[in-house]
């Protein structure tokens, strides 16, 4: 208990991302979530996160941007709300192409949970960021499995994980089809694969690889298997 307890005091206070750079005149894909998208599960090496990847695998010239916070929830009454830290203004600021959204794991602990509020406020979240000026593309992504810790005998950081399979699903497609935005579930993606996972909660390097790939079908619109490419990139780092 004192171990998860010290790793989660780590997620949500000492592991703050830089800003990041915003390269001009490029294609920009902001990425807003949570220690998932800020890749806790590679420790923070930004050669191992999704983003990362995925950027490699669009090879177009497109910068593939993180703005996930560890810890951060979507509610706003949230023990740390991801509205109340510096990358929701700056992610809207930017005005990026394209908007995936992924919050919701940290929301899903029982002091933090409440299924109106998380619809209410969600429908709200993904409207600030599809009613930007530039009219971008918004979509929003079902966060992955989370399995339980043999070690703890249940998922790690207070995580309900009847929430995470049930609930948020059911919430994020009815929203999403309210607003008529596209849905990336990687909670089906990844079910059944706790070995792409460092702690049943956060993927590691190889489940930031074929997170990568599966958004790269979606956004490609293709079946095309890009794991050979990928795992070729991760040979040569």
């Amino acid at each position: 208990m004192l171990k998860e307890k010290i790793a989660d005091f780590f997620l949500r206070h000492l592991a703050i991302p830089k800003t990041p750079k915003v390269i001009e005149g490029r294609k920009h894909i902001a990425c807003i979530g949570d220690s998932i998208t800020f890749g806790a599960g590679v420790n923070g090496k930004k050669e191992e996160t999704w983003e990362y990847y995925l950027e490699h695998l669009l090879d177009d010239g497109t910068q593939v941007i993180n703005y996930g916070i560890s810890g951060r929830t979507l509610q706003d009454e949230g023990d740390y709300p991801y509205k109340a830290d510096k990358f929701y203004a700056i992610s809207k600021e930017i005005k990026a192409d394209l908007y995936l959204i992924m919050l919701g794991t940290n929301d899903a602990k029982p002091y933090n949970w409440n299924k109106e509020r998380y619809a209410r406020q969600l429908k709200s979240f993904l409207k600030e960021y599809s009613d930007l000026e530039n009219k971008p593309e918004v979509i929003v992504m079902i966060p992955p499995e989370c399995f339980v810790n043999k070690s703890l005998g249940k998922v790690a950081f207070d995580i309900d994980k009847e929430v995470i399979d049930y609930e948020i699903p059911d919430i994020i497609k009815k929203t999403a089809a309210e607003l008529s935005l596209e849905v990336i579930d990687l909670l089906e993606y990844t079910h059944s694969h706790e070995e792409w996972f460092a702690d049943g909660v956060h993927p590691n390097n190889f489940g930031n690889q074929f997170i990568a790939m599966q958004l790269h079908k979606k956004l490609k619109r293709t079946g095309k298997d890009e794991e050979a490419g990928l795992q070729s990139l991760s040979a040569a780092e």
